[in-house]
């Protein structure tokens, strides 16, 4: 099993999502000419492409073609993942935390899309900040012993020690830091049940609550959590 298909398959268990797609099946090596990069990773390394056929009747449902793209670094650290020791470098950790965006961003909208839910690009990043940080705390990359050196090793990765590419505009790296400082608010309420491994249960629970949610909600939730 495939970097890719792991990280999609530990995606659905976490959220008991049960879909037909997988998101290793949609790769692509280029930017489809026609297609608008709907969301992506702070640096460009990661997208996820969406194209609508404007031709539809009216009546008609609506059928879209997607597509995640990852760039060649990603790629080529990936495809050593059944070889990465613990604690990864870096450039695995990246890798890793990429991909996990990118996977999360092809889920979500498929969830949404499945519930006939308006979604904006804002709330496919917060959700795949999020998943990342999840995902990257269950894998255990730093440390194997204690959830709380773990918790706070990928915390201060992913919150502290980010840059945006300069290639952003403005209203997009507002809507990057937007996400990523909701989305660290999420973290700091659920430090305490991840921390405790009798806890991981309630935690489990309170993440499908909240990737349930439609965003009014969620702000609201995220409002009662103090930075």
């Amino acid at each position: 099993m495939t970097a890719l298909s792991q990280i999609d398959s530990a995606l659905k268990n976490l959220y008991n999502i049960e879909s037909k797609f997988c998101a290793e099946n949609f790769l692509i090596t280029d930017f489809p000419v026609h297609a608008i990069k709907r969301a992506g990773s702070k640096d460009f390394e990661g997208a996820l492409y969406i194209q609508q056929n404007s031709s539809q009747p009216i009546d008609q449902e609506i059928s879209v073609e997607l597509g995640i793209y990852l760039s060649n670094s990603v790629r080529e650290q990936l495809e050593t993942f059944t070889a990465w020791v613990t604690p990864w470098s870096l450039d695995q950790l990246k890798a890793f935390s990429v991909a996990s965006e990118e996977v999360s961003h092809f889920h979500y909208l498929i969830y949404n899309l499945a519930r006939n839910r308006p979604l904006t690009e804002f709330e496919l990043e917060l959700q795949g900040e999020i998943d990342r940080f999840l995902l990257l705390f269950f894998s255990k990359p730093f440390s194997q012993n204690s959830f709380k050196t773990n918790f706070e090793d990928i915390f201060e990765q992913l919150f502290c020690n980010y840059s945006f590419a300069k290639r952003l505009t403005k209203a997009q790296r507002q809507r990057y830091a937007d996400a990523s400082s909701y989305a660290k608010r999420f973290c700091q309420k659920m430090k305490g049940l991840l921390t405790e491994r009798e806890s991981l249960p309630h935690a489990l629970k309170q993440s499908r609550m909240f990737y349930d949610m439609d965003l009014n909600h969620k702000i609201a939730f995220l409002h009662r959590v103090k930075n």
